[in-house]
């Protein structure tokens, strides 16, 4: 046509979902080299490793999720859920359920079945932690050390995103006046040049970066329901789909990440039955308060504010100090949330089992727990209520009248428990060795919280991401 050239012909392919899945039908017609079941921090932190370290090497990695598609991103990257919509999106019952109504010892506990998991909820605070709390660890400080580094590195995770705050800067500076000389800025999962996946983090994102690299394969709505093996090594997973159809998905590494509760009764349901499975069961005892204050020759009260009082040797607890809401351009007051977090013992005697008289719709039996905070754990719940206190009046100048400003959280609505499927290099108190393999299954990983010896008082999700994409390195080479 005069020169012009012809038009472009349509492009007739498209995406049916936001991400590409398929079913458990598909799945089941062929074996795997890596199978992860869950998509949490520790599976979508595996996946990223494994499609980054084996892109163009034609193995085969597939992820199986008992949840729906509920959210692309972070809850907060989604403008109608910002601030506290988040939080109140997060605990409505038909986005996470309360496994408080089958745990009474631990009535606060709470889960999102969904991609991602609670990644789409959390706060981003990404702590190390302490070197007195990797102590007896079966992994080296050095080593420890270059895995937090990468998962620092993958997770966006930086202590200067509040940095230009004026008022942030000014209750750092009267924290480490007040007694408190290791307060800073806490460490957030929150990238400062939000362009393709949002400005917070979440386990989207690992999905989203293994995409980049390679395909894998995800089935959503399929329920994991038996871990399959010949008694000395994994063969694969037994699932279920919706409709309540049994798959056999057949992999020669299986990598279990659905959560402290979850993993551990896969296990057990499976036969796999080692002395320390479902015991140490550990997590934070946590604590509230909120209050106003006059920030005394404050130039901004409407400025970020997310301060860190991390937990160190001598002090058992961690305290994060956030502005919240938007005050009046004109007010004298900021409003600000205090949040304490406690150690908790780590003891054989808080433990997870299968109730024998109760089954969920795919059969598999419900699970208990036995949890009690010790002597020990209610002398630091006090000693976290007294730090408080005194953080409280350094900042604001303002005494705390009485107890009734501050008030502990029901036991589990930390949503930072652990240790029931703990590494280590004894099968007596360990479940796994210390690159998450189960004790005498080979090419059984676990790769979640549930996998931490102990969390101190500090935010475990950095150090099951570090320890996540080490357990899939040992795979990798494994591989090779």
């Amino acid at each position: 046509m005069n020169g012009i050239p012809p038009y472009c012909p349509p492009d007739s392919r498209y995406l049916k979902e936001w991400i590409p899945t398929i079913p458990l039908e598909e799945m089941a017609k062929h074996p795997y080299d890596v199978l992860i079941v869950g998509s949490g921090a520790g599976g979508g932190a595996a996946l990223w490793r494994l499609c980054e370290r084996l892109s163009g090497s034609g193995k085969r990695i597939a992820v199986v999720e008992a949840g729906d598609l509920l959210l692309p991103t972070h809850a907060m990257n989604v403008a109608t859920l910002s601030g506290f919509r988040a939080y109140e999106y997060f605990i409505n019952p038909e986005i996470s359920q309360p496994y408080g109504n089958l745990f009474p010892d631990l009535p606060g506990a709470r889960e999102v079945f969904a991609l991602g998991g609670k990644t789409l909820f959390w706060t981003g605070v990404s702590p190390r932690f302490d070197a007195s709390e990797l102590t007896g660890w079966p992994v080296s400080p050095n080593e420890m050390a270059h895995y937090y580094a990468i998962a620092e590195q993958v997770m966006n995770v930086t202590p200067s995103f509040g940095s230009p705050s004026s008022l942030q800067h000014l209750i750092i500076q009267r924290l480490r006046e007040s007694g408190f000389p290791d307060a800073v800025a806490a460490p957030l999962a929150m990238n400062r040049e939000p362009i393709q996946f949002g400005m917070h983090f979440s386990s989207i994102s690992f999905l989203a970066y293994a995409l980049r690299h390679r395909p894998f394969e995800l089935a959503v709505r399929s329920r994991a329901v038996r871990v399959l093996s010949d008694g000395r090594s994994v063969i694969g997973v037994e699932a279920m789909s919706q409709d309540k159809k049994t798959y056999r998905i057949r992999a020669q590494n299986v990598i279990l990440s659905a959560n402290s509760y979850e993993t551990p009764r896969l296990l057990l349901h499976s036969g796999i039955n080692g002395t320390a499975i479902g015991h140490y069961l550990v997590n934070h005892s946590r604590l509230f308060q909120v209050s106003s204050a006059i920030i005394r020759n404050a130039s901004d009260l409407q400025s970020f504010v997310h301060v860190l009082i991390p937990h160190r040797a001598g002090s058992p607890y961690q305290i994060q100090i956030g502005r919240i809401g938007i005050p009046d351009m004109n007010a004298a007051t900021a409003p600000f949330i205090m949040a304490g977090f406690g150690k908790v013992e780590t003891r054989y005697e808080n433990f997870l089992y299968l109730d024998p008289f109760r089954k969920d719709s795919y059969g598999v039996p419900l699970a208990q727990v036995q949890f009690s905070y010790s002597d020990a754990d209610i002398h630091v719940i006090r000693q976290t209520a007294e730090a408080m206190k005194r953080a409280w009046a350094g900042i604001s100048g303002q005494s705390l009248s009485n107890d009734s400003n501050i008030c502990l959280g029901l036991p589990g609505s930390d949503y930072h428990e652990a240790g029931t499927c703990r590494m280590g290099t004894d099968p007596r108190t360990s479940s796994a060795n210390p690159f998450g393999q189960i004790h005498g299954v080979s090419g059984l990983y676990v790769a979640d919280n549930s996998v931490l010896p102990s969390v101190g008082a500090t935010n475990p999700t950095l150090t099951t991401v570090a320890l996540a994409i080490r357990t899939a390195d040992a795979i990798i080479h494994r591989l090779k």
